[in-house]
């Protein structure tokens, strides 16, 4: 372990420099390939392989439609995705380890990166039920403004626009927390602590978070698209190279998003701790 002296920029901070952010995410989702393939393998068998072995049963055993067979067997259906669910979590959560991990020291061995990510789930599953009910409460409170101007009668555009202004606003709530989701697997604490690590490691560097969140999303759409228009181009056929294409650079670009937001925390914390454990990512701030 090391302690960084980074330059600073004008504004006194050292630069969390995303552009590099985004290269190393490539390189080191790249590097790790094909795990991450069997990974999301994995995830996809896990998933689809549980609710299928539903449907192949109501299908075959009973010999009625598949949705005859979910009514008559609601609790098993809900059980065996409720399971697909938290099986698929796991494996996301190894995944968000394997490149962390990757990262730091690109010769850590798969299984013990893995299993320490995958035994994070429940701590993530937590974070989750958090940010489900912080989004119940933000939709009531924006339910609630909405009744308030009709019943006012004020009109719809200054109701569009206080809308998007109040969206505006959830967004500036929310945006701290940004990075809870990875510094929760890959520091091992819980999601209460894992919201106030958000917060604390993203202040002061809010503005080039948010534009690396937006850059992430413009190369996510571009990929959906190029998806899109491969299919189109290659008329009835495209669905099956849009199909295959899903397959092959899909895991890459799910490592790659990974990476982004696992890298970026990490570098915030090289950068607001001093703490740098592959004795190498400060160098690119001297």
């Amino acid at each position: 372990m090391s302690v960084s002296s980074p330059s600073t920029d004008h504004s006194g901070r050292a630069p969390l420099g995303i552009g590099q952010i985004i290269a190393d995410a490539f390189g080191v989702s790249l590097r790790n390939y094909g795990w991450v393939f069997l990974l999301q393998l994995a995830i996809l068998a896990i998933f689809f392989g549980l609710l299928g072995s539903f449907f192949w049963a109501a299908l075959n055993g009973d010999q009625v439609a598949a949705q005859l067979a979910i009514k008559r067997n609601f609790a098993l259906f809900y059980l065996l995705l409720l399971a697909a669910g938290f099986l698929s979590l796991a494996f996301y959560c190894a995944m968000i380890r394997l490149i962390h991990d990757r990262y730091v020291d690109p010769a850590k061995p798969f299984m013990a990166t893995c299993m320490a990510g995958a035994k994070r789930f429940l701590a993530v599953f937590g974070l989750l039920l958090i940010y489900l009910l912080a989004y119940i409460a933000l939709y009531l409170v924006a339910a609630l403004l909405g009744l308030v101007f009709f019943g006012i009668g004020a009109p719809p555009g200054f109701v569009i626009v206080a809308m998007l202004i109040a969206g505006i606003f959830a967004l500036y709530l929310v945006f701290p927390y940004l990075l809870s989701f990875v510094i929760c697997i890959n520091e091992d604490i819980g999601p209460i602590r894992a919201l106030g690590r958000s917060r604390y490691l993203s202040a002061g560097y809010r503005w080039p978070l948010f534009g690396m969140m937006l850059l992430t999303w413009v190369i996510w759409f571009a990929y959906l698209l190029v998806v899109n228009v491969l299919a189109r181009i290659f008329g009835p056929s495209g669905g099956i190279a849009a199909l295959i294409m899903m397959l092959l650079v899909l895991p890459l670009m799910y490592a790659w998003l990974i990476g982004v937001y696992s890298i970026a925390a990490y570098r915030l914390r090289v950068l607001k701790d001093g703490v740098d454990l592959t004795g190498s990512v400060a160098d690119v701030f001297d």
